[in-house]
């Protein structure tokens, strides 16, 4: 846990949780996967050649020729039945079938051709299979299915005679070596009574198998299947949409939510500042965007319960995250609540209060600590209208503003703008460019500090060097502010109407999405640590 964390601190969201999150923010790319997929399947289903399968049925059944002749094999049945029908599965696709169904009727086109368009199967504990033939043409693959049954009906009949006949020969053959002697007369008998059942067991044989569902021609299509096909490649679509989002997030090193800025952090969010508030063109609109702030002043608030905060440091991992937005509108929020404030801008490399506040930047903070102006003289009002808030711009860029801000004349500027005010606010610059807020970090005029980071552009890697950074200093952080939140509805609460004469008519200085609101009236309190 880090030092900055309470116990009960920011824990980390359930994981089925960040995962329906993860889905939410990238449905599209779920969605645009399941519509390429069906969309794809679709082009190819339509694009093949229409087939036709018909089919016909096959029945097995046991013959009595296998006890016809005592010491024979003749058609002797296997005694597993899944054996038996594997191989008259396979005899049907066999070559020789084949062969027989092309001269039959009469085709050019080759037997093992033909066998490529041959489908047999077998139901499990039945004596049944089916034969089916797959073809452009649904009378044509009518005929061969039935052609198939036919013509492998006619080949077991050919093979059992054949064995019927060996069987013959062979009981002659052992009727012939008897010795003429009267004493074999009875077991002669015995083979001229098993050549006749034989014989008469010949002349009725089918072949053990007979055509019992012969092919009908199909009216439908089985490929291709364009519906099938199309849900088959939408469910594909979806579980490969699903991988390609984990994937995206697995890559993006940006953070986008403020359960991971406070699990990165080991921070509690302050406040969350919408996106819409940085693109605010109206005064209407800065005020609807200005609650985010007063809730912030709020938050502060109830952190002096326990600190005294009199020096607020506000800074970021990188730049661009509107740490000067906001504490340039985190200033005015204490200021209309009635305390005094002070806006100092530290940020001496990228000064931007020239724009925020619509002020002359050639004196401020620099020519004070060097003595060529007082502070009296670099001090400007951030609006007739409010007189509570006060600016101290950077003044002209330093050669060393790291060095320049660990100076005694430092400590004492701080010290003097304590004494003017309630609150002082420092604009500090990022803390992974440059070392002058590091620097900051360690100053003892300085109470406290906050953390600007910005939804969907502060990295992750950013975020753990800047906490690693703070927690090296001697300053703990009150919280994190998070900007730039994507909101996924509009607000219930308006802002009410205000009288012409209140803050809500005061229209702000331009620049970094700055807004202005009413006066509060209650004043955070400070009890001192």
């Amino acid at each position: 846990m880090s030092p900055h964390s309470t116990p009960d601190g920011p824990r980390e969201a359930p994981a089925l949780l960040r995962a329906l999150n993860l889905l939410r923010e990238r449905w599209w790319v779920v969605a645009l996967a399941a519509l390429v997929c069906a969309g794809a399947a679709l082009a190819v289903s339509l694009s093949k050649e229409k087939q036709y399968d018909a089919s016909s049925q096959l029945l097995f059944r046991k013959s009595g020729l296998s006890n016809a002749v005592t010491g024979t094999s003749v058609n002797q049945p296997s005694l597993d039945p899944e054996r038996d029908s594997t191989t008259n599965t396979l005899l049907v696709q066999s070559n020789e079938v084949a062969e027989r169904v092309r001269r039959a009727l009469a085709l050019a086109t080759p037997a093992d051709q033909l066998s490529d368009k041959l489908t047999v199967s077998s139901e499990s504990n039945s004596d049944i299979i089916t034969v089916t033939v797959r073809d452009p043409n649904p009378r044509r693959a009518a005929r061969l299915s039935t052609a198939f049954s036919d013509q492998y009906v006619l080949f077991r009949k050919e093979q059992i005679r054949s064995e019927v006949a060996d069987g013959e020969r062979f009981l002659r053959a052992r009727i012939n070596q008897l010795p003429p002697d009267p004493s074999a007369d009875g077991q002669r008998q015995d083979l001229r009574d098993a050549l006749s059942t034989v014989a008469a067991l010949g002349a009725t044989q089918t072949g053990d198998v007979t055509v019992v569902d012969r092919a009908e021609v199909p009216t439908t299509a089985s490929v291709p299947t364009p519906r099938r096909d199309v849900i088959i490649a939408l469910l594909l679509g979806l579980a490969l949409g699903v991988a390609i989002a984990f994937l995206l997030d697995f890559l993006d090193r940006r953070i986008k939510t403020i359960e991971a800025f406070e699990r990165i952090y080991g921070l509690r969010a302050l406040a969350s500042i919408p996106q819409r508030a940085f693109e605010a063109d109206s005064p209407e609109k800065h005020l609807s965007t200005f609650e985010p702030y007063r809730i912030l002043s709020n938050s502060l608030g109830f952190a002096s319960f326990s600190r005294e905060v009199n020096v607020l440091l506000v800074t970021s991992a990188s730049g661009a995250e509107g740490k000067t937005t906001v504490a340039a509108n985190l200033a005015r929020a204490v200021a209309l609540s009635g305390q005094r404030v002070i806006l100092a801008e530290l940020d001496l490399r990228r000064p931007s209060f020239g724009s925020q506040f619509e002020l002359d930047t050639s004196q401020g903070l620099t020519t004070t600590l060097m003595g060529r102006r007082s502070l009296d003289e670099t001090l400007r009002p951030a609006a007739p209208d409010m007189p509570n808030l006060l600016v101290l711009p950077s003044g002209p860029l330093p050669p060393n503003t790291a060095e320049l801000l660990q100076t005694r004349q430092m400590s004492d500027l701080l010290v003097q703008l304590r004494e003017r005010s309630d609150l002082v606010i420092l604009d500090a610059p990022p803390l992974l460019p440059v070392a002058d807020a590091q620097v900051m970090l360690d100053h003892p005029q300085v109470d406290a500090c906050i953390i600007v980071a910005r939804a969907h552009q502060t990295t992750r890697d950013d975020a753990r060097r800047a906490r690693a950074i703070v927690e090296l200093h001697r300053l703990a952080p009150l919280g994190i502010v998070v900007t730039g939140v994507r909101e996924r509805s509009t607000d219930y609460y308006g802002p009410a109407e205000q009288p012409r004469d209140s803050f809500a008519d005061q229209q702000p200085p331009a620049g970094n999405g700055s807004s202005w609101s009413r006066s509060r009236s209650s004043r955070e309190r400070k009890v001192p640590s």
